[in-house]
């Protein structure tokens, strides 16, 4: 008897709007689709003071070798069926915080 699929095998995240609050050592998903790219907006809108640079983000798209560094106060686009964030270095904590939002 064949079985077909279960369900929720097609369906990946996909949230339209969030908040990123993610740390150096845990990777934190925004998009995770098994069929369709999809193009988010993400902002590193991390604290930071003249004594404290804040941290940069570091994204990865579809798992690649070659990762995005997203300053403080700046934004990317990026597209990919899976899209991942965690805190870079250069501010005095470990933590990173921003948002996302769907583009497309």
């Amino acid at each position: 008897m064949a079985r077909g699929p279960l369900p929720g095998d097609g369906v990946g995240i996909q949230v339209p709007v969030g908040r990123i609050g993610a740390d150096r050592v845990h990777w934190q998903t925004i998009f995770d689709a098994r069929d369709k790219a999809s193009i988010y907006r993400i902002h590193n809108g991390s604290a930071h003071s003249a004594t404290d640079p804040g941290n940069a983000m570091i994204v990865e798209v579809d798992g690649a070798k070659r990762t995005i560094k997203v300053n403080v106060g700046t934004s990317v686009d990026v597209m990919g069926k899976r899209i991942r964030v965690k805190a870079g270095t250069g501010g005095e904590t470990s933590r990173v915080e921003g948002w996302y939002v769907l583009v497309s």
